[in-house]
């Protein structure tokens, strides 16, 4: 053999073994030139995530619980041919925030209840008519009891106080929302309200100006105003709509109107905000494709091959990584150098899907495993997985992730699965917390979790709430894999 050919041949041996080091590494990982020689091998697999859906029991909808999430009165009702007939009313104290004295010919004229948007609609984009009623509380809102208000929670009510017709534009709400410069837009409904209701008010704010005692001056104690009176309730009268209107806004208050002897068109406001409040949201499936979707914390597997998620009513999807594991036990020393968990194909449609979803750990009878310091295995459990398995809480210096509820969730690159809206698809970079599961070490291995909605304001800068929306995801159940690229010893050449 010349030199010319000794030369062409080992070339093409050289060529060979790069084409084979090409075909099994990720070629992003490596840098500089391949060893031809090297002791590892890295590859990559995609593996299907089983999964089915469950209802969740309650979810809390109070506001003014914790700090950094939204407060949202959810009014409204429209159908959805998957989820169903969903509707949404609104319960809260109200309170003064006038603590003047009214003057000695003071007198009553009207009272009406004022609601500032916070530009969060869900449902049909067309501009169409919405009737809300407000109705007064027969039944007392407890402070106490402030974490435990559900979207399940019925509070009594019977007299109404007054109703209003208006209507939205979607598409401008939506627009105002998006904006960078135009979200905080005031917009507001007015409902007059009944003429003896804002006598009552008018009264007990006589009573405090003419008062010798602390039992006539209960105008200005909270705890003695609310047991006179409970609060009110909103509700959807005729609407094909879900709306958000915003608690905290200076424009949200019930306003008393009266004159002076000398002085017309006199006002004093009362609040609802930093007050007991909640959302209670209800769900009709009987005629959609959830129909038999009625047990909670069971395991259900729609006819239509499809997953479901809805913030707000508790529909949720749980995932089996069974195949992570049967895969992971095939390859000792496994090395994950990266792992994406994705759900793709969400279907589009004018029901926008929630912003993220958080993966929280279940037990196995679907509830989610709450961290307490109490016990000593979930101490163990959350340093046994260095950081990668964090418990949702408030702490001084961060709101919860979603729920201050001590669930615990999966952590890394991404704490969630952030919605891309171009391509329909959630993702979360989760390579360190699936290199822990993979670990043939003594910490349990954990194998299921649940896609869990955190709920994003319509408004800038968005905020995490617990359940005040109705945003809701539908997506095939073989759209949901985990993307693998790893790294393994090889054994023989």
């Amino acid at each position: 053999m010349n030199l010319w050919a000794k030369h062409v041949g080992q070339l093409a041996i050289m060529l060979a073994v790069a084409l084979f080091f090409y075909s099994c590494q990720d070629e992003s990982s490596v840098l500089g030139f391949r060893n031809p020689n090297s002791k590892f091998k890295v590859s990559y697999v995609e593996i299907p995530i089983e999964s089915s859906i469950y209802l969740r029991d309650s979810l809390r909808t109070s506001n003014f619980s914790y700090t950094g999430e939204v407060n949202r009165f959810l009014i409204g009702n429209y159908v959805d041919e998957a989820f169903g007939n969903i509707t949404s009313s609104a319960f809260s104290q109200f309170y003064t925030s006038f603590f003047s004295k009214v003057g000695t010919t003071a007198e009553y004229d009207s009272v009406s209840l004022q609601l500032r948007f916070d530009l969060y609609n869900y449902g049909p984009l067309t501009t169409t008519e919405q009737t809300i009623g407000v109705y007064e509380l027969d039944q007392d809102l407890k402070s106490d009891s402030l974490a435990y208000y559900f979207n399940r929670t019925n509070i009594a009510y019977s007299s109404l106080l007054g109703s209003k017709s208006f209507s939205i534009n979607p598409e401008i709400f939506n627009e105002f929302a998006l904006s960078s410069t135009d979200y905080d837009t005031v917009i507001t409904v007015n409902v007059p309200l009944d003429f003896n209701f804002g006598q009552r008010i008018f009264d007990s704010a006589v009573r405090f100006r003419d008062a010798t005692s602390r039992e006539d001056s209960s105008f200005v104690f909270y705890a003695e105003f609310i047991k006179e009176f409970k609060g009110i309730a909103i509700r959807p009268e005729f609407m094909d709509k879900m709306i958000g209107f915003k608690p905290t806004a200076t424009e949200t208050r019930i306003t008393i109107h009266y004159h002076e002897a000398d002085v017309d068109s006199l006002s004093f406001n009362l609040t609802l905000s930093n007050v007991v409040g909640f959302n209670q949201i209800t769900a009709d499936r009987s005629a959609s494709e959830l129909s038999d979707v009625t047990q909670y914390y069971q395991d259900y597997l729609p006819s239509t091959d499809n997953r479901y998620i809805q913030s707000g009513t508790g529909i949720l999807t749980k995932l089996d990584f069974s195949n992570f594991y049967e895969f992971v036990d095939t390859i000792p020393n496994i090395l994950i150098n990266s792992a994406e968990l994705i759900v793709q194909s969400v279907q589009p449609s004018v029901y926008p899907p929630p912003a993220g979803l958080s993966m929280r750990l279940l037990k196995d009878n679907n509830r989610m495993r709450k961290y307490s310091s109490s016990r000593p295995q979930d101490v163990a459990d959350y340093l046994a997985y260095k950081g990668f398995l964090l418990f949702d809480v408030l702490t001084q210096n961060k709101a919860p992730l979603v729920e201050n509820d001590s669930a615990f969730y999966a952590n890394d690159r991404n704490a969630l699965l952030a919605y891309s809206k171009s391509n329909n698809t959630y993702t979360a970079s989760l390579p360190l917390f699936f290199q822990q599961l993979a670990l043939k070490d003594e910490k349990p291995k954990f194998k299921y979790f649940v896609l869990y909605p955190y709920s994003e304001s319509s408004t800038k800068p968005a905020s995490l709430s617990g359940a005040k929306s109705v945003n809701r995801a539908i997506f095939p159940k073989d759209k949901i894999t985990l993307r693998v690229y790893y790294t393994k010893p090889i054994t023989s050449f």
